[in-house]
């Protein structure tokens, strides 16, 4: 598979060097530096992406664009990401949009989906490039360039020292949850907390939390979660398949680009998408197997329960999404999705007629 990589990276780094070529002489002298920072953890496998993306861009435009980029935590809170692109400190980011919810509850819906049923790439992809307007225009709004997802995450799992074999089993639990997901567990009965991700190893080894939401099989466990986690509750009920990393840019530094420069950012991006979509889902069906090697028990929902929390997943939606304008346009395009994809049912709880 590394062969493979090896050559497809070539391929692709030789189709996006073209674009130098085509370059104004005047345009060509500039070497532009910009910083980038991520929620994804240095280490991690998702940062590869982060670093290869970084790496891509640098070797297509034969070093005009030098973009070094810091993980979690690294330069700032992670919370602090937006502001610090929109100001121009950093100059690009790759952040997960549930993030931003409390500078506005649409961003909420756009980066977290409770109950969604979508778990694969192309569907997912599909409902990203429905959404692009909105997420567009919302960030425009909040004075940030948004340049869609990055990469496609697997569905998360869900962390446990204790035992939850059924939905009334989240009751009065302390989970450790983000964006709109932290809604969906209180409305489940359970208590959520805010926990960066370097602190949630210890939170879940000293029992301060219950449980802990983050990312897939493969990313926590190069976390090492699966060293603190006695359980994995499936599926995955807060969140689907989703924008792992939303692309965000610093409006004015994106602008000062020549046009080059911008088509090989894209181009870059694109092939991080494909690699994301060809590594990411065998490489957290693989991570899985560790977890069970360290003996820890998997524990499925029944189905009636899994159905229940995908309706209550779909109020907290609607009360979410339509406080306001952006968040209605959004119910209406992603139960129209929904709807196309076959999950009638889903679709039919988010008002879709």
């Amino acid at each position: 598979m590394n062969r493979f990589f090896r050559g497809l990276i070539v391929f692709s780094l030789v189709i996006l060097y073209l674009a130098v070529m085509t370059a104004p002489s005047s345009a060509a002298d500039k070497v532009y530096k910009w910083r980038l920072v991520t929620h994804s953890m240095v280490g991690t496998e998702r940062y590869q992406t982060v670093e290869d993306f970084c790496e891509t861009v640098k070797k297509a435009s034969g070093g005009r664009l030098l973009i070094e980029p810091f993980g979690a935590g690294v330069l700032f809170p992670v919370y602090d990401s937006f502001d610090s692109v929109k100001n121009g400190i950093v100059q690009a980011g790759f952040v997960w949009s549930g993030y931003w919810s409390s500078k506005d509850p649409t961003f909420a819906v756009l980066g977290n989906r409770p109950g969604c049923p979508i778990t694969d790439f192309s569907n997912e992809m599909y409902l990203e490039e429905q959404l692009m307007p909105i997420k567009e225009k919302l960030y425009k709004k909040y004075g940030v360039t948004y340049l869609g997802t990055l990469d496609f995450m697997p569905p998360e799992i869900l962390c446990s020292v204790v035992p939850i074999n059924k939905l009334s089993d989240f009751k009065g639990k302390n989970i450790r949850a983000g964006g709109i997901g932290a809604l969906f567990y209180k409305a489940l009965g359970a208590n959520t907390v805010s926990i960066a991700a370097p602190e949630i190893y210890t939170a879940l080894q000293m029992k301060t939390i219950d449980a802990a939401e983050f990312s897939d099989w493969k990313e926590n466990k190069d976390m090492g979660l699966h060293e603190v986690t006695k359980y994995v509750i499936e599926p995955c009920l807060h969140l689907g398949s989703n924008e792992d990393k939303g692309f965000i840019v610093n409006t004015k530094a994106w602008n000062d680009l020549p046009q080059d420069l911008k088509d090989i950012v894209l181009a870059a991006r694109d092939h991080s998408r494909y690699r994301s979509a060809i590594t990411n889902p065998p490489q957290s069906i693989m991570a899985k197997q560790d977890w069970i090697n360290k003996k820890v028990k998997i524990i499925v929902l029944p189905k009636e329960d899994v159905d229940k929390a995908r309706q209550i997943g779909a109020k907290v939606i609607l009360d979410q999404a339509g406080k306001t304008a952006e968040g209605k346009e959004f119910i209406k395009i992603y139960s129209k999705v929904l709807n196309e994809l076959g999950y009638k049912e889903q679709a039919k709880a988010l008002g879709y007629k």
